[in-house]
């Protein structure tokens, strides 16, 4: 079977639906957690990146799990330390299971700030859980430099599979040899690469800060296309967002666009999908999409895809986020919002 014909079986047989990553509509545009899928998700300080990557990521962990689909998980946090993030996870799998909002702030007891008996009681109960999928990601909290990372990355990939060669003759007349093809152990099998964020990677060779992130980049497509690894790095934005120049002539509703990345436009240049993140609130606006955020405030951000290779780009979405819970949830369109469904929105966001 020819190579295309296997791709359109694959497709028939399911083998493309993707992992969860927590959303519905969005999914339309998206298809889940791909394989061989490079993401980049940009946005200011305040917009929730961070919050946004894990929940995806405990999602697709999730949803691999039930699926009985291996799925290993490479994260590269190297603005987060690992207990910060453990008490963050804490509390986002306590909101989705209980309902109950417990937050990291009060987990780690910052401050006057105490769980009480019940709190505590529940939060030692889901510590194992926490513990046992941070066993299931292999996490770096330590920056490391473009190169580093991929040789962790190639070995992954070299010790999951095979290399089938080509031999070809070289400029001075000798026989050397080339990869040709990989052949995973398990072609059902998922890697997913986490980098937050990108420009936080140590410098190598002397390079700037862009040399240094499009050699980054650079590595993410080799590796990509090698072995088929799904990568969502992280990457901030400049200040431009905010601006008044911009607001002036762009009118109210202000959405992310290709300029607004940080150090070097590489990484959008070479991902499949490119997301931005903005904060309504944060930038002083009454009206984003159609929503009311004088009702929504901070409970709101847009989440617009910018590019995406696989289907429609352009697109943006109103997400309702629960910060203290570390959860998301897709509001319904704004010409469908009435006055109750705000203050359900409201209610189920802020745990009033």
């Amino acid at each position: 079977m020819s190579d295309l014909k296997q791709r359109i079986q694959d497709g028939l047989d399911g083998k493309f639906e993707g992992l969860g990553n927590g959303f519905n509509r969005l999914n339309k545009y998206l298809f889940g957690v791909q394989r061989k899928c490079y993401t980049l998700l940009g946005g200011q300080s305040g917009t929730f990146k961070t919050t946004l990557a894990d929940y995806i990521v405990s999602n697709a962990i999730q949803d691999a799990s039930d699926k009985n689909i291996k799925l290993d998980v490479f994260y590269y946090s190297f603005e987060i330390d690992k207990l910060s993030k453990q008490c963050n996870w804490l509390s986002s799998i306590i909101y989705r299971k209980y309902g109950i909002e417990i937050s990291p702030e009060k987990i780690k007891g910052l401050g006057d700030v105490r769980l009480s008996e019940s709190e505590a009681d529940l939060v030692n109960k889901e510590v194992p859980e926490v513990e046992e999928m941070f066993s299931k990601i292999n996490f770096t909290f330590k920056p490391t430099n473009p190169t580093g990372l991929y040789m962790d990355l190639w070995k992954h990939g070299q010790d999951n599979g095979t290399f089938e060669y080509e031999h070809y003759i070289d400029a001075n007349g000798d026989t050397k040899r080339k990869i040709s093809k990989y052949i995973p152990n398990n072609p059902d099998a998922y890697t997913l690469v986490v980098m937050d964020h990108a420009a936080l990677s140590n410098k190598e060779r002397g390079f700037t800060t862009k040399e240094t992130l499009d050699k980054l980049s650079e590595y993410i497509i080799e590796l990509r296309n090698m072995f088929g690894f799904s990568f969502l790095v992280l990457q901030q934005f400049n200040q431009g967002l905010s601006s008044v120049e911009r607001a002036k002539f762009k009118g109210v509703d202000l959405s992310p666009q290709q300029s607004d990345f940080k150090d070097s436009t590489n990484l959008y240049q070479d991902a499949d999908i490119v997301l931005g993140t903005m904060n309504p609130y944060k930038l002083d606006l009454h009206e984003s999409l159609g929503y009311d955020i004088n009702k929504l405030k901070s409970n709101m951000i847009m989440l617009k895809i910018i590019k995406n290779r696989l289907s429609t780009d352009n697109i943006a979405i109103g997400l309702g986020v629960n910060p203290r819970a570390g959860c998301f949830e897709e509001l319904p369109p704004s010409s469908e919002m009435t006055p109750d469904m705000y203050d359900e929105v409201i209610r189920r966001l802020r745990g009033n």
